[in-house]
């Protein structure tokens, strides 16, 4: 039995090892976590290029002036595609949809869109959604509910949408940026979204989590949209 239990500790070191990385061009430390055979920023990237005008923090407003480095310094800094390609640190880079997928099937997904998402969620930074609608004894996560079949049985359900972020990935809701003049920014706490390498004919593909959905999709945008960075180790 001991060794049992010494057998299964190294498993688990072997496919979830956390680190750190300081990126030479800002001194800037991000955790880092190895997943499978893959090693993954733990953390959105926050590089803002050379120039300082590599990327938005959400809710900036350089015409007008207004800077919101806190947002930056909590989910990580947003960039268009073309940015997110050349954003990366020596010795990293942008994954590709194959690499996410291979993250998404590793944690127990198997296929695109599969109920993952609480697994690669970190446990704070998330909005909570109120599932109150799905049952009278929801919390904001979790509840059970009760149901009868055409056999008058009661059939009984758990339900658990809460993150547990069990590989030390620690995906935070980032929101985006957008074009539109109304609203340039959106969903930051709700939604998180993170570019791939990959297109398809003309749109760009991205990978996409919300605080309401357990399924990690793989997506497409043809807009100029800002999204968050995480950086794969070559």
């Amino acid at each position: 039995m001991k060794n049992t239990i010494m057998l299964a500790a190294l498993l688990n070191i072997a496919v979830f090892a956390q680190g750190t990385f300081t990126d030479p061009r800002d001194g800037k430390t991000y955790k880092t976590v190895k997943i499978g055979e893959e090693t993954w920023m733990a953390q959105n990237l926050d590089y803002h290029g050379n120039d300082g005008f590599l990327g938005l923090c959400y809710g900036d407003e350089p015409k007008k002036k207004i800077s919101k480095p806190e947002n930056c310094k909590k989910y990580g800094r947003l960039y268009d595609r073309e940015e997110a390609m050349k954003a990366c640190p020596t010795g990293w880079y942008l994954p590709s949809e194959k690499e996410w997928q291979a993250l998404v099937d590793f944690v127990g997904g198997g296929g695109v869109n599969f109920d993952v998402a609480g697994k690669l969620k970190a446990k704070d930074g998330w909005e909570k959604y109120d599932f109150s609608g799905e049952s009278s004894n929801a919390p904001k996560c979790k509840w059970t509910k009760k149901e009868t079949d055409n056999r008058g049985r009661v059939i009984v359900t758990e339900y658990d949408k809460c993150a547990t972020d069990e590989y030390g990935f620690s995906a935070l809701p980032g929101g985006k940026g957008t074009s539109d003049n109304d609203f340039p920014f959106l969903y930051a706490g709700e939604i998180g979204n993170w570019w791939s390498s990959d297109s398809r004919g003309s749109y760009f593909l991205y990978i996409y989590m919300s605080n309401n959905f357990e399924r990690v999709r793989i997506a497409e945008s043809s807009r100029p949209e800002l999204f968050s960075v995480r950086c794969l180790k070559d």
